[in-house]
């Protein structure tokens, strides 16, 4: 299915880009209406004329501008010897145009706009056309109009590609922001945790080598305890808690601080919340939870999370002794995530340690 789709996508594009050709069809009128009239040799150079006109012009919308001229050339000289056959050379005048509107700039258009007019000027008068004036009018009307709408493609066609190249400069953007915040999230989760398991590791070898064994497997088994929690953290980033809401996710948070022994007096009240500062959010949240289970003594805290019309606010309170802050990768990680969504995040320490976020709500993370 997925390659009959391609195809017709293909075809469909190709319709669009050489779909206009049908109107060239103008140029066989005067054959189809007054065929009787014509002989042998004026419909077969008549045909001949358009086959190679065709051929031409198809070749000049998809060169180089810097190698058009040669063909632009072509296509006059092919308008000009066929006036003498039929008098439906206007059509193919008005086509000829189209290419010099699209393929050239602003300097070369006016030459070849002269070359257009005298080419359909010398072509009308030295045919000798009873009808001059009829044959004069119809083609410079068409090749006015024509040349207009190709210098408007080719503007269009400019406009494209700069919109193509913004959305793939986006892209590269997004991507490399994407790849700081997996960094960002592998270093918070795994720097501590892979930091604390080497000191304990050396730890243990030094009090084995000492022969303070009890000391060493009590070290070991710290160890093993990290690494279980590690993979346990491993696991979580890379579901990234996708399947849940914010709401779910702080339940989960709040029954994981019940587990480790914490009491934890959780004030929730959130409505719906844009997808992007949902994610921030709940990044922020979980971050400022790990702290508390690495670094709060008494194992006491208040989490509230309320929100109005203008901000989301998270506040923290650990009723741990605190005399200073030394911010470290998380807190450093928490200040960053409010700073994307143009919020911010406050710590202080007298007596307890208290951690403020504020995530603006305001139109453009609506989307």
């Amino acid at each position: 299915m997925s390659s009959l789709h391609t195809v017709a996508k293909q075809i469909d594009k190709g319709f669009w880009k050489y779909g206009h050709l049908i109107f060239t069809g103008f140029y066989l009128l005067p054959l189809i209406i007054d065929f009787e009239n014509f002989t042998a040799k004026q419909v077969t150079m008549s045909l001949v004329f358009y086959c190679a006109f065709v051929l031409l012009y198809i070749k000049a919308i998809n060169c180089d501008s810097t190698k058009v001229t040669t063909l632009f050339v072509g296509l006059l000289i092919i308008c000009f010897s066929a006036t003498f056959f039929t008098s439906g050379t206007p059509t193919l005048f008005g086509f000829a145009a189209y290419v010099a509107g699209f393929s050239y700039n602003k300097e070369q258009r006016v030459y070849a706009a002269l070359a257009i007019i005298l080419a359909v000027l010398s072509s009308a008068y030295i045919s000798g056309y009873s009808k001059l004036e009829y044959f004069l009018a119809v083609a410079l009307i068409l090749c006015a109009a024509l040349f207009s709408y190709g210098i408007a493609a080719k503007r269009e066609q400019i406009h494209k590609s700069r919109e193509q190249q913004s959305a793939k400069q986006l892209e590269q953007i997004a991507a490399i922001a994407e790849r700081e915040r997996i960094a960002r999230d592998l270093h918070d989760i795994l720097g501590h945790s892979l930091s604390s398991i080497a000191l304990k590791a050396e730890l243990a070898s030094k009090l084995n080598h000492a022969q303070r064994y009890s000391q060493a497997n009590s070290e070991i088994d710290q160890v093993a305890e990290l690494a279980r929690q590690l993979l346990s953290d491993v696991r979580s980033a890379v579901s990234d808690l996708k399947q849940l809401n914010l709401t779910s996710q702080i339940s989960q948070l709040k029954q994981r601080l019940i587990e480790h022994g914490f009491e934890a007096d959780f004030n929730v009240k959130l409505t719906a919340l844009p997808a992007k500062v949902e994610g921030i959010a709940g990044l922020i949240i979980k971050e400022a939870v790990t702290n508390l289970l690495r670094h709060s003594s008494t194992k006491t805290c208040i989490v509230s999370i309320t929100q109005n019309q203008q901000q989301l606010i998270i506040n923290m309170i650990d009723y741990s002794p605190c005399s200073s802050i030394k911010p470290g990768n998380g807190l450093n990680g928490i200040k960053e995530r409010a700073e994307q969504l143009d919020g911010k995040a406050i710590f202080t320490c007298e007596n307890n340690f208290s951690l403020t976020v504020m995530l603006p709500l305001t139109a453009r993370y609506l989307q």
